[in-house]
């Protein structure tokens, strides 16, 4: 219950950071693609090393990409566990994996456009990375406990 709580707590700081970044001008349909394996998306001139533009360092945009490389295949995998034994019928676990999920989706989002955390501080995007890597690394135990038959009785703690 308590890993439970604190996944919870470090999800809401995580939405909550995202939500301060402030709001991109440019329509989604103009977002480059990103490739979560080779990082950030190379500028226009390739062989320019042009000036980051943002208050924050490349750093923390690479350990973001670098997570969701590993994220997006743990939660697939314990989404696929979720439905296949039953945690469907747990409201929490839902919730749980709808906002990793949605992260995950902001995540490459903000990786493809880093403008898109606006005004968002280097000390916060650290914590923002920082956070990435407590749910990939709470990922194995929600993978363990969505990997056996959910148990309407116990309420899902197992």
């Amino acid at each position: 219950m308590k890993k439970t709580v604190t996944f919870i707590l470090a999800i809401l700081m995580v939405l909550a950071l995202a939500a301060c970044g402030g709001q991109s001008q440019q329509a989604p349909e103009n977002t480059p693609q990103v490739n979560l394996e080779e990082g950030i998306p190379p500028e226009a001139g390739e062989g320019e090393e042009a000036p980051w533009p943002y208050a924050f360092s490349q750093e923390h945009i690479q350990a973001i990409a670098n997570v969701l490389v590993e994220l997006e295949p743990l939660y697939n995998k314990a989404a696929l566990l979720a439905l296949e034994n039953g945690w469907d019928a747990d409201e929490l676990t839902v919730k749980e994996l709808n906002t990793v999920y949605a992260l995950v989706e902001a995540g490459k989002y903000g990786v493809a456009d880093p403008g898109d955390y606006g005004e968002t501080t280097d000390e916060q995007m650290a914590i923002l990375a920082e956070q990435y890597q407590v749910i990939l690394d709470a990922m194995p135990d929600v993978i363990e406990r969505v990997s056996v038959p959910y148990d309407e009785g116990s309420g899902g703690d197992n």
